[in-house]
């Protein structure tokens, strides 16, 4: 008797057991198809079920972590994901997915870990790659940032249609004045979504440092017709006439504009205080650039030519004053050392003026020459 009533016991717990993994895959099997199904916390809820019955069930705990990166829920999809990694270690998406939510809490050692991790286990990993890239273009490594990108784009199974890659792509090649490609990846940007500001911004600026002065506008046109109330495109048209056009009026017109969206703009501050200057009215420029300053304490364009302003009217210590400090902000400015030689010639003091000569020589400064010249005729 007693014998018998261990059997079925034994068999009782055996079948019950049978049922709990049973229920757990059947609860998994649902979650899967509201996933498929975009019911994300839908398909949540089944996971955690499946998981809450099959302690040992990695790969609902792998669903559940991603179903919580989609939901935003960070935190609690390492959690998750942790638990799949004990016995999914060599699943390459378990790390792509914890990187993703390290990343996303801005723990971007643990981020870069874990995508390293899942590179190590598949090379070809296009996503990991295109993270990595985001990674490194957020941190202004743009060197390894289109690294990764070229590897992703060079994996990647599908076309690519996610126009912020193409934006941050272009933005990386203005930044280092590759203004031809930029466009190119600007444009495929363009392409998938049309109303992104940000896009034509840079196709602007793109545009402009190629002299297509007439593309470069129509840009920052189309972006103040999706943004007109935002400053930078303004000031954007009134750089190209100032430096590609050399119409300092119409320039001025477009400054005005910015100044107009949000008064105290420092760059459109700058740009009319720079245009003033060129048209000899030195004290209207004086305002204007005592404004970018106190908008930006540490804008040294700004002091340079406040400084050339107050030369111009012959304020020859104001002068040296905002030149020192644009040096002291640039050690390698060469402007700023041009003009203070001018100020010294006028001064007399021909110690400072050759002081300032030889530190542009140390410079390899085209601007020698004629400076030595003028103070060897002192």
């Amino acid at each position: 008797m007693k014998t018998n009533l261990i059997t079925t016991i034994a068999l009782s717990f055996c079948c019950v057991m049978t049922a709990f993994g049973q229920d757990a895959t059947t609860l998994y099997n649902e979650g899967v198809k509201l996933k498929e199904e975009k019911n994300v916390r839908e398909a949540l809820a089944k996971f955690k079920q499946a998981a809450s019955l099959k302690p040992d069930y990695y790969a609902a705990f792998y669903e559940s972590g991603w179903c919580l990166n989609d939901l935003k829920d960070y935190r609690e999809a390492i959690n998750n994901l942790r638990k799949a990694r004990v016995g999914w270690s060599t699943i390459p998406k378990v790390h792509f997915e914890l990187g993703y939510a390290f990343e996303k809490l801005e723990k971007l050692d643990s981020a870069i870990y874990s995508y390293d991790r899942c590179l190590a286990l598949k090379s070809d990993y296009s996503l990991a790659h295109k993270q990595l890239g985001y990674i490194a273009y957020n941190k202004e490594d743009y060197t390894a940032a289109l690294d990764h990108f070229s590897r992703y784009e060079a994996a990647a199974k599908t076309e690519i249609k996610d126009y912020l890659y193409w934006y941050r792509k272009g933005f990386i090649n203005n930044a280092i004045k590759k203004y031809g490609d930029a466009k190119t990846y600007l444009l495929k940007s363009k392409g998938y979504k049309a109303d992104y500001i940000n896009t034509y911004l840079e196709l602007g600026f793109a545009s402009s440092r190629l002299k297509e002065n007439e593309q470069a506008i129509s840009y920052y046109k189309q972006a103040i017709d999706l943004e007109p109330r935002n400053h930078i495109p303004y000031n954007g048209i009134g750089e190209v006439y100032r430096d590609n056009i050399k119409d300092r009026n119409e320039a001025m017109v477009w400054y005005q504009k910015a100044l107009d969206v949000k008064p105290g703009e420092r760059k459109a501050h700058f740009g009319m205080g720079y245009c003033l200057n060129s048209n000899g009215k030195y004290n209207e420029a004086i305002t204007h650039l005592k404004e970018a300053i106190k908008s930006e304490a540490t804008y040294a364009a700004a002091y340079v030519e406040l400084g050339y302003s107050y030369y111009k009217v012959d304020r020859y210590t104001e002068a040296l004053e905002n030149l020192n400090k644009a040096i002291l902000l640039n050690d390698k400015n060469e402007n700023a050392r041009y003009y203070a030689t001018l100020v010294y010639i006028k001064q007399h003091n021909k110690t400072m003026a050759q002081k300032m000569v030889n530190e542009l020589k140390a410079l390899s400064s085209k601007q020698v020459a004629e400076l030595q010249q003028k103070v060897d005729a002192m």
